[in-house]
């Protein structure tokens, strides 16, 4: 007899619940996708790799000039005294050493600004995804990858929504 009352319970429960799950819209976009898809992604992306090929020949330029200054230390080597011997190579690895401070340094700036673009653009794509939940009468948005959604109907994905807001200069505070 308890079964019964459960059952009819949450029977009742189910029954009267279906109708606010139907009312929920829901909507997806993929970040990472809309960043990279938008002018600012790309425009980013492009400023980053010209940093990163500078940083290279920079690094490729020092590493050939310490490779050079090796060789003469091996040359120059013979006719050196010990103290001399010691102090060229002294000198020698606090230049290997600056160079990979240097490599480290520009690394951790590239970090630096990925990081800084990462969190301005997701500040922007919070207030698009805001404006979109407003206008599309959404209940729910979530950030998902492309890989994170097996089937959804037609409109539930937002990112080529994001990605021509973004373009457009959407999604600083207070500008739609």
């Amino acid at each position: 007899m308890m079964k019964h009352h459960k059952l009819l319970w949450l029977m009742a429960g189910l029954a009267f619940s279906v109708p606010a799950l139907a009312e929920v819209k829901i909507g997806f976009v993929d970040v990472r996708a809309a960043v990279t898809e938008s002018k600012t992604g790309k425009q980013f992306r492009a400023e980053m790799d010209t940093y990163i090929k500078n940083k290279q020949a920079s690094l490729k330029k020092e590493e050939d000039k310490l490779t050079n200054l090796k060789q003469t230390l091996e040359k120059e080597g013979l006719t050196l005294s010990d103290a001399q011997k010691q102090q060229k190579q002294k000198d020698f690895q606090e230049k290997v050493q600056g160079l990979r401070k240097m490599a480290g340094d520009a690394d951790r700036e590239l970090r630096q600004k990925e990081a800084d673009f990462n969190k301005q653009t997701m500040d922007k794509v919070r207030v698009i995804a805001n404006d979109l939940a407003k206008s599309e009468k959404l209940s729910l948005i979530l950030i998902v990858g492309r890989e994170g959604v097996l089937y959804s109907e037609e409109g539930m994905d937002l990112t080529a929504k994001v990605v021509e807001k973004l373009d457009s200069g959407a999604g600083k505070s207070g500008k739609k």
